[in-house]
């Protein structure tokens, strides 16, 4: 009966608590004075009170998506912008962009490739040998002082990977050892992982960086 009259005292207390939330302050103050724990002030802390919520002060307001953020155009800025970008169509155009190496996402893995790269993919993968690919997913792609960074990839017409599969083949032997201690549990198994190994044929730039087409990336399915 003790247990069973304090459980109902602490239960009553709580519901009592959470009517602050209907009833006004002045009400619940009067006859539940542990209210006022609600508003000792903490150092540093300020609560603003509004209809119903309270906003903590390290949450930042919401914001308001029709306020325009004016932007500060800086001449010197875009002018050095411009300039790069000429520089980078330039050695484009004139073939003097030293040795390109590319980011590509291929089966859920990332690998950084130059021309005449053999990568090994992991798992099953449906092309067979002799197969010609185009590789869409590119990260990044630089030469000898240029880096193009994609946001997340780069437009398929302006950077072109093209991939060959050369063999299907089975790793190594792997052992995959299970036990369990104490429980005369002991388990293993022999696993060769299906690879498929992709040779680079060629990572080229087509037309200028800045350069946009009127239809462009229709077709791309992510």
């Amino acid at each position: 009966m003790a247990a069973l009259g304090s459980f109902s005292r602490l239960f009553n207390f709580a519901t009592n608590t959470c009517i602050r939330r209907i009833l006004p302050a002045s009400i619940n103050k009067q006859y539940y004075p542990g209210l006022k724990l609600w508003e000792i002030e903490v150092a540093g802390y300020a609560y603003r009170r509004q209809t119903i919520k309270y906003r903590l002060p390290w949450f930042k307001p919401q914001p308001s998506y029709q306020e325009e953020i004016p932007e500060n155009y800086d001449k010197e800025k875009e002018k050095a912008a411009a300039d790069v970008i000429n520089e980078i169509n330039r050695q484009i155009a004139t073939n003097s962009v030293g040795r390109l190496f590319a980011v590509i996402h291929l089966c859920g893995a990332q690998f950084k490739v130059t021309e005449s790269d053999v990568i090994a993919i992991q798992g099953h993968w449906p092309p067979q040998p002799g197969d010609e690919l185009k590789l869409e997913k590119v990260l990044l792609v630089g030469g000898k002082d240029f880096t193009l960074i994609g946001r997340p990839i780069l437009n398929k017409e302006l950077v072109s990977v093209n991939a060959t599969v050369i063999q299907k083949t089975l790793s190594h032997t792997i052992t995959h050892f299970r036990m369990k201690p104490r429980k005369q549990f002991r388990r293993i198994n022999f696993i060769r992982i299906p690879r498929t190994m992709l040779r680079i044929n060629s990572i080229t730039i087509n037309g200028d960086v800045n350069k946009k087409k009127e239809v462009e990336g229709l077709d791309r399915i992510y």
